[in-house]
């Protein structure tokens, strides 16, 4: 499945030849009134987690002055393991898409730069996907909510068996 451009009634769609990075300068400029973008982005693994499909991102641009305006949502399955009883975890992540990044080349220079995301008039929507979804991984995966763990003492999954030893450990 390959991205889909999808530019407001009336604008004017260029997409760059490079994967991922579309044109947003006549937005910024002032060209075109707004511009939505379906892709299909491949997030790298990150701390543990897997991500067996690709992201499905759905965004709508507009430019507010000096500002790109960046709304819609991240779609994303993962997989890991559980923080508590190192079970498979297998879930799907939805984020909502709520950016404004600073146009200008004093505002670009470098990869730490407060906006990474934007080079010239090209946005990289890999990139921007692959930022906000690593951010969004909680720091302790679980399988469920109440997941009870491991045993302590005995090393059973507390979710499947419940062992003898009730977790007591020797002191």
């Amino acid at each position: 499945m390959g991205r889909v451009w999808r530019p407001f009634a009336g604008a004017f769609l260029y997409v760059m030849g490079s994967a991922h990075k579309i044109d947003v300068g006549a937005l910024l400029a002032g060209n075109r009134r707004g511009l939505v973008v379906d892709d299909r982005v491949t997030v790298a693994p990150f701390e543990g987690v897997e991500f067996p499909e690709p992201a499905a991102v759905h965004l709508e641009l507009q430019a507010s002055g000096r500002l790109l305006e960046i709304k819609g949502t991240i779609d994303v399955p993962l997989h890991g393991d559980c923080a508590r009883c190192l079970g498979a975890v297998d879930d799907n992540m939805h984020l909502r898409v709520d950016e404004q990044v600073e146009a200008g080349p004093s505002l670009q220079d470098g990869p730490f730069a407060e906006n990474n995301v934007l080079t010239g008039d090209r946005l990289d929507v890999a990139d921007l996907a692959a930022q906000l979804v690593c951010s969004a991984i909680p720091i302790g995966l679980l399988c469920k909510e109440d997941c009870k763990g491991i045993c302590p003492r005995c090393g059973e999954n507390r979710n499947s068996t419940s062992c003898e030893c009730n977790g007591e450990t020797s002191g």
